[in-house]
């Protein structure tokens, strides 16, 4: 089944950019996970961190820094948005999930967003020339089959530019619900 995503732009004031570039990221709602590399790289991150802040005024809770696969166990940046995945993704899809991309460490999208009300959406954010990869394509359909959760992409625009949104279309398959319910 083809499954259609077209991207949601999202417009940011190029002074925004500066400031974060010279180290400036007050404006971060404290409630978001910041590791310190985050302040150490001053060129990275900026998109993820501002896609994060504009879901979180539409009631979203989330992380850039989750990893679906079993990669990176040991570093502590990633304990906390695993543990949210572990609480609002189902334990035999992950698994399932996790046993088709071992050993993949490149695809998964760049923010894990979740609600109270149990609603998931991961989101791949692209800027300027960035365009999805193959892998991104693949992983993100993975997700809609395997997971069961929702996908987008967010084109970050600077203010005033034009952007036509793109639209992808995944190859989704649908997973016969016995398949998850074995007990």
């Amino acid at each position: 089944m083809n499954f259609e995503i077209t991207e949601t732009i999202f417009s940011y004031p190029q002074s925004l950019l500066d400031d974060w570039k010279n180290g400036y990221k007050d404006w971060i709602p404290e409630s978001l996970f910041v590791p310190q590399d985050v302040h150490n790289q001053p060129n990275y991150h900026f998109g993820e961190y501002y896609v994060l802040k504009k879901y979180l005024e539409l009631g979203w809770q989330g992380t850039a820094f989750y990893a679906l696969g079993d990669w990176e166990l040991n570093n502590d940046k990633y304990v906390q948005g695993r543990a949210a995945v572990a609480q609002f993704v189902h334990p035999i899809r992950l698994a399932i999930f996790k046993a088709l991309r071992q050993g993949l460490t490149s695809g998964e999208p760049d923010l894990f967003l979740y609600k109270d009300d149990g609603s998931v959406l991961f989101v791949e954010v692209k800027k300027e020339s960035d365009r999805l990869s193959k892998s991104q394509l693949v992983c993100l359909s993975q997700i809609k089959s395997i997971l069961g959760c929702d996908v987008a992409v967010v084109y970050l625009s600077e203010e005033g530019q034009v952007y036509k949104p793109k639209t992808y279309v995944l190859d989704v398959i649908e997973f016969p619900i016995s398949w998850i319910e074995r007990n």
